[in-house]
């Protein structure tokens, strides 16, 4: 990140995006970087995206940074301001932000993805970073346990009795793989479940509902969104049409478009994830039909209780 760019941090709630930013800020300050090159805040209380210039505006301003300097803005919960890619797309073509790195966080991943797409030929050297869940590799190393890897055509070309001296060797991390699905690789759920041995419900209510909150703010139906939820046990890993799930939901969608448009922000929230078809013959993708699958943490939070 030594050129100018646009960057944002796209990822499910809680899952360390705030606490990226603060280590990486730790890191300039430590690399000697001036501090007053450096700006951080958060949006919270950021009525509009003309406040969200202003800001940038008055720091820019205010302590006279020359455009020759490299300035850093970390801007976290950017989502929290309506129509904010026009704000950051305008002090682009004013030429304030022409030597920066900045780097962009929000609550609602969905709203991230589909605004950043909104600033063509103004991101520079920017990209979509992504941050995941801890995979069970990752959470294994983070409570000590070191596994040999091996990948998939490693372990195609064991023999039987390889295989059966591997199943014997690791077969302790059952358990482990257990608490991790249970936990999700969310790193708060999983700190809680080994403190605990449970998950609260205060911390389930949580992400319940950003989820439920998010539908409401951007697909303007949170029943909808548990009616889909409902149906997808139904359909998870197996191949469906969206047809039938609209024949299925009778009256809450009207059309295959908007049934495609929920799974969309469903995926893009990094609840489910839509695998489309292959018809094997043709080698093309036929967008009619799909696979889906869903973060089971997420998918059980939500579905937990009707309201």
């Amino acid at each position: 990140m030594d050129k100018f760019g646009i960057y944002t941090i796209r990822g499910p709630r809680q899952i360390g995006k705030t606490t990226f930013i603060k280590l990486f800020i730790r890191k300039l300050i430590e690399d000697d970087i001036n501090t007053l090159r450096i700006l951080f805040f958060t949006c919270d209380m950021i009525k509009d995206n003309s406040e969200l210039v202003d800001i940038i505006k008055i720091y820019l301003q205010s302590f006279n940074i020359s455009k020759n300097e490299r300035t850093y803005i970390f801007i976290d919960e950017i989502t929290m301001v309506n129509n904010w890619q026009s704000a950051i797309k305008y002090l682009v073509d004013i030429g304030l932000i022409v030597n920066a790195v900045v780097i962009l966080t929000g609550s609602s991943a969905y709203d991230l993805k589909v605004s950043s797409e909104r600033m063509p030929g103004r991101r520079g050297e920017g990209k979509d970073l992504l941050f995941l869940p801890l995979t069970f590799n990752e959470y294994l190393k983070a409570i000590g346990i070191e596994i040999d890897p091996l990948n998939i055509r490693q372990i195609l070309l064991l023999g039987e009795e390889d295989l059966k001296r591997l199943n014997f060797k690791y077969s302790f991390l059952q358990e482990y793989f257990l608490k991790y699905i249970n936990s999700g690789g969310f790193p708060k759920v999983i700190n809680e479940y080994m403190n605990e041995d449970k998950i609260t419900d205060q911390t389930k209510n949580i992400y319940r509902d950003f989820i439920l909150g998010d539908a409401e703010k951007y697909m303007n139906s949170r029943g909808t969104i548990i009616e889909i939820f409902k149906k997808l046990p139904e359909i998870i890993g197996q191949r469906f049409s969206w047809r039938s799930i609209l024949n299925d939901l009778g009256k809450s969608i009207k059309s295959v478009d908007t049934i495609q448009k929920y799974f969309e922000y469903l995926a893009y929230s990094f609840i489910i994830s839509t695998v489309y078809f292959i018809d094997p013959s043709t080698k093309t993708i036929k967008f009619k039909k799909a696979l889906n699958q869903t973060h089971p943490f997420l998918y059980g939070n939500l579905n937990s209780r009707d309201s």
